[in-house]
């Protein structure tokens, strides 16, 4: 029966799949997030950026953030920003697609983008090097569970750069990785040749690719 590693814990409807399609799960959180001291000053902002659900949940749950409009990545953060009354003005499959819809169709706007201390450079890089003003605030940094297993998976299945990182660094073996998205499959291939991509950026997307893959 193949073996798989989730490194984010899964929940128990996506279990259950794979329970049915007779793949044995190990799984664990292999990120966790520490908030940081944040304030904002002001009583709001115009135009907002999220490339994380984390972001969106600090922002409005503790922080109580009021915009105008919403800008983010993937649809499970603009499904998430619905949740908190925010309907996403434009959704992007990842940060790059995101700068490039806003380089195209809004450079004249002023933006905040709300994220993580490790975000990925590739939005910010664009903004500023086009001349499109932002303000980064920085929520959270992520933090790497490394545990050794000694198992032989036959797939990780990965759910952010420092996910692959957390186990692929700290193995010798180095099996299939079963990606959420073009980002952290590209961190994957710095370890490993056999890496797949989940149609959709979604946790349930990752886990049906790996029973297509494995079973």
């Amino acid at each position: 029966m193949p073996l798989i590693l989730s490194t984010k814990v899964l929940p128990l409807i996506q279990k259950r799949h794979l329970f049915y399609a007779n793949l044995s799960l190990v799984e664990y959180n292999a990120v966790s997030i520490q908030e940081l001291d944040f304030s904002l000053n002001a009583d709001h902002v115009d135009h907002a950026i999220f490339t994380s659900q984390n972001a969106v949940n600090l922002a409005f749950e503790k922080h109580k953030l009021k915009c105008e409009q919403v800008f983010c990545v993937g649809e499970k953060t603009a499904c998430l920003l619905e949740d908190y009354g925010m309907k996403p003005h434009r959704i992007a499959k990842n940060a790059y697609a995101l700068a490039q819809l806003i380089l195209k169709d809004y450079p004249h706007l002023c933006f905040d983008f709300f994220c993580s201390a490790q975000r990925r450079n590739e939005l910010p890089y664009l903004l500023s090097t086009h001349h499109i003003q932002f303000k980064e605030h920085h929520l959270y940094k992520s933090i790497p569970d490394v545990r050794i297993f000694k198992n032989d998976f036959d797939a990780v299945l990965c759910f952010s750069p420092l996910g692959v990182k957390a186990y692929y660094a700290h193995h010798d073996k180095q099996p299939l990785a079963i990606c959420i998205g073009d980002t952290t499959a590209e961190a994957a291939k710095e370890y490993t040749a056999k890496v797949l991509v989940a149609n959709k950026t979604s946790l349930e997307s990752v886990v049906y690719k790996s029973i297509m893959a494995l079973k």
